[in-house]
């Protein structure tokens, strides 16, 4: 579980080494403020941190702070083919239980676009299947039928199509999940380890204004109190116009430029207040 400016989330994760490291979506930690996790088998919670990322592969690495003895999941070294059964396993909806969801691979190396906190990543190699994934299950296992995990479920839906029939269209709907192939994923996670931050792959926390801003735009929709922009006099109305020098004006150049800062750092942030009145701070 997750806590963000805008409340909470939920998605699920995949144990990795008996001390406590998890794969999961980046698009599931995004945005948080603080995360826990509850190991499935045993029920006993955890807080957890972020030792790494890659936001274009949707690929995060935690760490459970004090954990030990936990039980890992076997990674598959398979190849995949069109019609392979896979089982997508995980915490739907957010109800806090495990639940599968079976199907097969219906098609390899497809390209599929992952949306939130107002920012879109475009993932490409990515697994589809007619799985019936639901939220909640995104950084959780696709299962083969030898019980490895061949991807990770990062996105899901269902297409309604039109099927003629005698008394007029009938509708049928169709469930789509897309999984990272979890060579891919683990790609990533091999690099973190390393502490190699290069390319996309970045090391530690994010870099945090503590600000919530518009679907739609770089105003301002609410401020954490105490955090570096309330500390610097930023308020709910305003917009951001530069970061650290860079000018900034969409969702994809304010995330840019957070990418390029680390916790701590001092930086100077422009914005232009309600009333029209341009602040550097």
């Amino acid at each position: 579980e997750s806590t963000t400016l805008s409340g909470g989330g939920a998605g699920t994760g995949m144990v990795l080494t008996a001390s406590g490291q998890v794969l999961t979506n980046y698009h599931v930690v995004e945005g948080s403020t603080s995360l826990t996790a509850t190991v499935a088998d045993t029920g006993k919670q955890y807080a957890a941190t972020v030792v790494g990322w890659d936001a274009e592969q949707d690929v995060a690495l935690l760490q459970l702070q004090d954990a030990s003895g936990l039980a890992t999941v076997t990674l598959d070294d398979d190849d995949l083919a069109v019609g392979d059964a896979l089982t997508a396993v995980g915490n739907a909806e957010g109800g806090g239980a495990l639940v599968a969801a079976s199907g097969r691979v219906t098609a390899l190396n497809q390209q599929v676009t992952v949306s939130n906190e107002g920012r879109a990543e475009t993932l490409t190699g990515a697994i589809q299947t007619d799985a019936g994934a639901e939220p909640g299950d995104s950084g959780g296992p696709m299962f083969d039928d030898e019980g490895e995990v061949a991807g990770m479920t990062t996105a899901g839906g269902q297409t309604t199509t039109a099927v003629p029939g005698r008394r007029g269209p009938a509708l049928t709907a169709t469930s789509v999940s897309y999984a990272v192939p979890i060579e891919d994923a683990m790609g990533v996670i091999d690099q973190i380890r390393a502490g190699h931050e290069a390319g996309t792959v970045r090391i530690g926390p994010r870099a945090y204004l503590g600000i919530s801003v518009g679907s739609q735009s770089l105003v301002v929709a609410s401020v954490v109190e105490g955090g570096p922009a309330a500390t610097a006099g930023l308020q709910a109305g305003s917009v951001i116009t530069s970061i650290g020098g860079s000018a900034v004006t969409t969702h994809d150049e304010l995330s840019a430029a957070l990418d390029a800062l680390e916790p701590d750092q001092a930086v100077s942030v422009t914005w232009t207040d309600a009333g029209g009145v341009r602040h550097t701070a």
